[in-house]
């Protein structure tokens, strides 16, 4: 099951920036219009805006407006506040009438263009905004916005072209590259979908969106390591996006890591329970009888230490949970099975076992410290100094190591 990051991506991106400045910052450029009335109240609408009462601005366009029907600032500043308020229909009459009135310009084609774009009418859109482009050649959100048009009718090889204008005119904008690298990912053009990726990452790198976009296509051509590092930092960005989790769990499953797909595909059904394709996911991970089932705890618990021992950390997992399945007490394993997730370098599965370990066994020193590794390997200074501290006053108290041998409690 493949998780279509870049779909709800683009549903993401055809959000455009608070319109209310705009409208203000505009209309102040104006002159006073008409004649003394209308000119009164429209100044009071760019009061209005200015202190961030867009409906009372609204209102005293109106007025300016019955006064003066040619106030045409009046009418433009009125539209960009409809436009800005969700009002999109009357935006566009708005605006409509403002160029009858004073000509063509720029912002107003603008304007017009989103204001089509947010009603579904992407043809009118891309007119206007190719209106706008006219007007200024290098305006590079134009061309974004244009391009998302073309996407919503499924032009992507002109959307394409728009994204790559802009990027031309300035490569620091994250929303060109990151939607192009979503049409590039639709056109199956991976390669180029990861640069974009990649240089969207570098600009913004706190946008989780961006990482499982390209765990998505790193997954595709089956670099599942590369998917599971940009999957992990999703998941430090966001814990409770079980998307992620799921695209995450089908890649541990692609690698023969069932308990850890498990783990992942489980948590993703607490994120969101009842979702059909998860469960569908949990039942393909769901491992095949094993005659070993007749073993105790104890037993899986001693063959996850040997695995870890090993430093091989899928089997230890795999081990480790079996010994949780058949006695979920036993701190040790928690413990164990979280080392295991710091040395795949899974900061957030390890510290859960961690905790876990600790509340089952409030005086395990070992415990403690190696959830102070993990939270520094997740990013957590202050939580991993809170640990080593607690470790320390622990062991000074006569606290105790892991029950099941030395070389699996070692922090690592």
């Amino acid at each position: 099951m493949r998780v279509s990051a870049p779909s709800r991506l683009l549903l993401a991106l055809v959000i455009w920036a608070p319109l209310c400045c705009l409208a203000v910052s505009l209309s102040a450029q104006e002159g006073t219009p008409g004649g003394t009335t209308s000119g009164q109240a429209y100044e009071r609408g760019l009061r209005a805006d200015q202190a961030g009462q867009r409906d009372a601005a609204i209102a005293a366009y109106s007025e300016a407006i019955r006064a003066d029907a040619r106030n045409a600032p009046a009418w433009r500043a009125r539209g960009l506040d409809d436009l800005a308020a969700g009002h999109f229909a009357e935006a566009v009459a708005d605006l409509t009438r403002t160029m009858q009135l004073r000509g063509p310009d720029e912002e107003s084609y603008k304007a017009r263009g989103l204001a089509h774009a947010a009603l579904g009418r992407h043809r009118d859109a891309i007119a206007d905004f190719g209106s706008a482009l006219n007007l200024r050649h290098d305006d590079e959100p134009v061309f974004v916005d244009r391009a998302l048009s073309y996407i919503a009718l499924g032009d992507l090889q002109s959307a394409l072209k728009d994204l790559t204008a802009a990027i031309q005119f300035t490569s620091e904008d994250v929303r060109a590259l990151r939607v192009r690298g979503t049409v590039n990912d639709r056109l199956g053009w991976d390669g180029d979908a990861i640069v974009d990726y990649t240089g969207a990452i570098r600009r913004d790198p706190l946008d989780e969106q961006l990482y499982v976009s390209r765990a998505a296509v790193y997954a595709r051509n089956h670099k599942y390591i590369e998917a599971l590092r940009d999957l992990d930092q999703a998941l430090q960005l966001n814990p409770h996006d079980a998307a992620a989790y799921v695209a995450r769990g089908n890649c541990q499953f692609s690698l023969n890591r069932r308990q850890a797909a498990l783990a992942d595909l489980e948590q993703a059904e607490r994120l969101e329970p009842g979702n059909a394709g998860i469960r569908a996911a949990l039942a393909k991970a769901q491992p095949a009888a094993d005659p070993a089932e007749a073993f105790g705890a104890a037993q899986f618990a001693s063959r996850g230490q040997k695995a870890l021992d090993k430093q091989d950390f899928a089997e230890a997992i795999q081990q480790y949970s079996l010994a949780l399945k058949k006695d979920p007490s036993l701190a040790a394993a928690y413990n164990g099975r979280g080392l295991a997730y710091s040395g795949l370098r899974q900061p957030i599965m390890a510290i859960a076992d961690f905790d876990e370990a600790i509340r089952l066994d409030p005086g395990c020193v070992d415990a403690y410290r190696n959830r102070s590794a993990a939270r520094r390997l997740g990013g957590d200074p202050v939580g991993a100094e809170a640990d080593a501290a607690k470790a320390r006053e622990l062991s000074a108290k006569g606290g105790h190591d892991r029950v099941l041998g030395n070389s699996a409690g070692r922090s690592r």
